[in-house]
């Protein structure tokens, strides 16, 4: 589905659209380089849905690590996190 073609009403809109596009297409990247980081074969028991859901986590992590005082250490705990939660990260079946 995608959103109507229509000019941001003001600064803050914009600045949301933005964001919205450059997260969409940090995790289509993600979602690329995740099997190949994992050394996994393109064919894998993990989907491109589930590698797209992973790099939602990543690029979110990444997003805490850059804005927070924790720095890396803030990522790694949201990963954590998300990764204790029954549908955070999906699991292989």
């Amino acid at each position: 589905m995608t959103e109507p073609l229509y000019p941001p009403l003001n600064t803050r809109e914009f600045i949301a659209k933005w964001h919205s596009a450059v997260e969409k297409h940090l995790i289509a990247e993600l979602a690329d380089l995740l099997p190949r980081l994992a050394a996994a074969p393109h064919d894998s028991a993990l989907g491109k849905e589930q590698y797209a859901a992973l790099a939602h986590h990543v690029a979110y992590a990444l997003q805490v690590a850059g804005s927070s005082d924790d720095g890396v250490q803030a990522g790694l705990a949201y990963l954590k996190q998300a990764a204790g939660t029954a549908d955070g990260i999906p699991q292989t079946s």
